[in-house]
This record gives C-alpha cells, sequence and structure tokens, in this order.
C-alpha cells in the first residue's frame, strides 16, 4: 500500500473522524458546530480535525473569528482507486476460474 492510502485509511478508520466527514459532506461547518455533534471536549473535536486535515480530507479556512472546515473529496479517491483495484482483480481471478 501507499503511503498516501495508509494516511487516508488511518484517518477514516475511526468513527469520529467518519461522523465529522459525513457532516461535511452536506457543507461547511465551523468547530464549533461540528463540536456540537459529538458528546467530546472542543480541544479533542480539535485533535480530530487536525489529524482530517492531515490526511488532506478537509480544509479550513479562517473567516473572522471562526475556522470554516470543508470536505475534500477528492482525497477519498485515493480509496476508491484502491477498492476498485482489489474488486477488479477478484472479478479476474474468478473470471479465469469458470469453464467456458
Amino acid at each position: 500500500m501507499d503511503v498516501d492510502l495508509d494516511v487516508v485509511l488511518a484517518a477514516i478508520a475511526d468513527p469520529t473522524r467518519r461522523t465529522l466527514l459525513q457532516r461535511l459532506a452536506y457543507g461547511a461547518a465551523t468547530t464549533g458546530q461540528l463540536a456540537e455533534l459529538l458528546p467530546m471536549s472542543r480541544p479533542a473535536v480539535s485533535q480530530h480535525i487536525k489529524i482530517l486535515q492531515d490526511a488532506g480530507l478537509i480544509h479550513t479556512a479562517v473567516r473572522g473569528r471562526h475556522r470554516w472546515h470543508e470536505l475534500a473529496p477528492d482525497r477519498l479517491g485515493v480509496v476508491d482507486r484502491w477498492t476498485a483495484g482489489l474488486a477488479a482483480r477478484h472479478a479476474g481471478m474468478h473470471a479465469q476460474e469458470e469453464p467456458s
């Protein structure tokens, strides 16, 4: 596996971070808005946000007094390509096993 895939899979392995990504799929949100979704402290939510930023899964912009976070869906493409490759190899192996 490549490093990018490992980083993205590690980031999305956590259910809290998946919850944040699912929310951001509906549009940008502030750190406070994201923190309201979860039963944890705002600093803990910020740590999860940082991991998602480092993985390239979200972009953050400061506007006024707030940090706005947006989903970066293109980065999920590394997972799509990996799973599509697995499925294609699996289908190819089964196609070879079937008698003509």
